[in-house]
């Protein structure tokens, strides 16, 4: 029985060859066939020749099984590199010379000093005294079966549900023979000379089985996510450094090697300084610091700690990244933000006061185009305080969440815009307190959703509403208009999130509203009243609604903002 459940399962395994370690478990498997078919043959043999022949031809099929164990466990837990000719080459050696000493016995007795054969219970049983050459392999393995069976546990004891019932059926299969060889080799045995390692392979096949058919053993293999998170590191285009906790260089990959222009085997073994300037301070703690290098190029160089299973520090992870163009860039367009907050808007303010001057002088057409000159100057002069805003917020300089009374927030809005624009009605629908914990950008954000609903608003009666409600954990603003709406391309280069020469914006303020409710964890939806009948406020008819509404859903406690450099709207 076990001959044949292996044989069903071997053939199964080497049809599937390209997965990791499946060409050690056929080996292995076949291995164990040969095993349990000589033994199961040379139970019922009464010629004492052919039975002495099978006795040796058994040891073909017992003495590889360590080795393809072995080399199974190391591919199936993602050691292949540890599988190499010359490994396999030198663990192949021993179990060719106990084969080899097997069948040439009669000459030196190394491995049987004795052999008497016995017939009990309808079978033929050989009880052996063995010599020094058997309880050398036997030590030899012992020690290959319980280095992949350590293997295995380790991978029981720290993966997830996705291979832990895997490497745990495995183990059974490798522990259940394990113990039957130690009883038969001990004596205890049903019979006296009874081998039970055969009738234990069949509970082996049975746990390979499990996992083969209800774990997808061949198909989802540990060694997959290993050789995975190791070429994540070796082919990432950041320099990895690892040190150990008297920060020495344990290992680098190739882009580390590039940057620091070193050799990995040079470098393995050198403090940190061998890499990095002496005067260059590594963080003790998670952090991230911008060192300059060692010539005109600025890196960024990222600490995350390293700690066993009982959370002791074993050493430090450094991510080394090149910023420089990032810095040249971040650079540039400060002294371009410099340029347009500056000198464009003052040059800006020249022209509208010149076209004003003009507009007094001139009548009829020039007085038009006076005004029209001063109408452009006043927008670019507004596009200027725009970018400046955007400026400010996503240099996050005003980011760090506050108690804010948004009631309170919303209503000293709306007076604004009720002083600066008289004619537009504005109606709330407000809660009559609601605090939340927040940023300065949402009453950024806020400004301008209001101001862009009262700027290009053409009614004869402009009218303006704004709702807010809490949902759970996040807020909901909404501000309707009755305007003519935001236009379908403002809209869809907002939800594509770039812009071409073709398809493009208007103005900055959409951008800032974009921008800024995602640096508060929030979304921001677009919409024409007339395909969501969205009323201006709750209990107003919404019949034939003309205008747009904007709705912002942010959460009620804003999370603290990530470490490191702000971002840039202009990217990197």
């Amino acid at each position: 029985m076990s001959a044949l459940i292996t044989a069903g399962f071997a053939a199964v395994t080497w049809r599937r060859r390209p997965e990791p370690g499946t060409t050690a478990l056929s080996i292995l498997l076949v291995a164990v066939l040969f095993w349990a078919g000589c033994y199961g043959l040379a139970l019922v043999t009464t010629d004492a020749g052919t039975r002495a022949l099978l006795e040796r031809a058994i040891w073909i099929g017992s003495a590889p099984a360590p080795v393809a164990w072995l080399v199974f466990a190391l591919q199936y837990t993602g050691q292949s590199e540890l599988v190499t000719r010359r490994t396999v080459g030198a663990l192949s050696v021993p179990p060719a010379v106990v084969i080899a000493l097997a069948f040439t016995n009669d000459w030196h007795h190394l491995v049987w000093t004795n052999t008497t054969s016995v017939q009990r219970e309808g079978v033929v049983l050989f009880v052996q005294s063995y010599g020094p050459a058997f309880w050398a392999y036997v030590a030899f393995g012992y020690t290959l079966v319980l280095a992949g069976m350590v293997l295995l546990l380790r991978l029981v004891l720290t993966a997830d549900h996705l291979f832990a019932d895997q490497a745990l059926a495995l183990l059974i299969g490798a522990l259940v023979p394990l113990v039957a060889n130690l009883l038969s080799l001990a004596g205890v045995a049903p019979l006296p000379g009874l081998d039970l390692t055969p009738y234990a392979f069949a509970v082996s096949a049975g746990t390979f089985a499990y996992a083969l058919y209800q774990s997808e053993l061949l198909q989802r293999v540990p060694a997959t996510r290993r050789i995975g998170r190791n070429a994540v590191v070796t082919n990432m285009r950041d320099g990895v450094v690892v040190l150990d906790d008297s920060d020495v260089v344990v290992d680098v990959n190739p882009v580390a090697e590039g940057l620091f222009e070193c050799d990995r085997d040079a470098v393995v073994g050198e403090p940190a300084g061998a890499l990095f300037d002496d005067d260059f301070e590594i963080p003790d703690e998670e952090d991230t610091v911008v060192w300059p290098g060692r010539g005109p190029r600025v890196y960024e160089v990222s600490v995350s700690l390293l700690t066993d299973q009982h959370d002791r520090g074993v050493g430090r992870v450094l991510v080394v990244r090149d910023i420089t163009n990032r810095t040249n860039r971040r650079q540039q367009l400060q002294v371009l933000n410099r340029v347009l907050r500056h000198n464009f808007r003052n040059d800006m303010n020249v022209i509208d006061v010149c076209a004003t001057q003009l507009s007094d002088r001139l009548d009829d057409e020039n007085e038009e185009l006076a005004d029209r000159i001063r109408m452009v100057a006043r927008d670019l002069t507004e596009t200027g305080m725009k970018a400046r805003e955007i400026e400010r917020i996503m240099s996050r300089r005003h980011n760090d969440p506050q108690p804010i009374d948004l009631p309170g927030l919303v209503q000293r809005l709306v007076d604004t815009i009720r002083h600066e624009y008289p004619e537009v009605r504005v109606e709330t629908d407000l809660p009559d307190r609601l605090e939340i914990r927040s940023t300065g950008i949402l009453e950024s954000v806020l400004q301008n959703v209001l101001e862009n609903a009262v700027i290009h608003n053409d009614d004869p009666e402009p009218r303006i509403g704004i709702t807010v409600d809490r949902a759970g954990d996040e807020i909901e603003i909404r501000v309707a208009d009755n305007g003519p709406g935001i236009p379908d391309q403002e809209r869809e280069v907002l939800v594509k999130g770039t812009e071409t020469p073709l398809e493009h914006g208007s103005g900055l303020g959409l951008w800032l509203v974009n921008w800024g409710v995602t640096m508060l964890d929030g979304e921001v939806s677009f919409a024409d009243r007339a395909e969501t009948g969205t009323p201006l406020v709750a209990g107003d008819p919404a019949e034939d609604p003309r205008g747009s509404v904007v709705t912002i859903r942010v959460p009620r406690q804003h999370r603290l903002p990530p470490q490191g450099p702000p971002p840039t709207p202009y990217g990197d």
